[in-house]
């Protein structure tokens, strides 16, 4: 074999691993955007476990339905002071006094539930936002 002829053959063997090494990148790019993929996949998992996971403390946690219906008008109306509670509590269950739900809300507040929020008068709110358990 002449030497031109075993040059041929050498750039012949060269063009066919750059063939299969641009097949190669151009996998592991679409591996990366695959792999990308299952990290977000993954961290939205990771997010719904924990908002299960604090949905399922809340629930160990209200265990009357006076807290439930606590519960229940602070998720559905956002911050309400004691008064605001009880017309809402009324409103859902019929009967509420103002005593027991100032009561109950204090207690809600010690298994950190509910807590209290900064400003003018005493306005209580759900601990974790509605969009944090679902």
């Amino acid at each position: 074999m002449d030497e031109l002829e075993e040059i041929k053959e050498l750039l012949l063997k060269i063009l066919k691993r750059l063939d299969s090494l641009e097949q190669r990148l151009s996998s592991v790019e679409e591996d990366s955007h695959v792999l990308d993929m299952y990290r977000s996949l993954l961290k939205a998992y990771a997010s719904v476990l924990g908002s299960v996971a604090r949905i399922e403390r809340m629930a160990q946690l209200v265990t009357s339905e006076m807290d439930r219906s606590i519960v229940k008008a602070l998720a559905s109306r956002g911050p309400l002071n004691i008064s605001q509670l009880t017309e809402e509590v009324r409103r859902i269950r019929g009967t509420a006094s103002r005593r027991v739900i100032a009561e109950r809300v204090r207690k809600l507040a010690e298994k950190g539930i509910v807590e209290r929020v900064n400003g003018r008068g005493k306005t209580y709110r759900l601990k974790y936002k509605i969009s944090d358990l679902s």
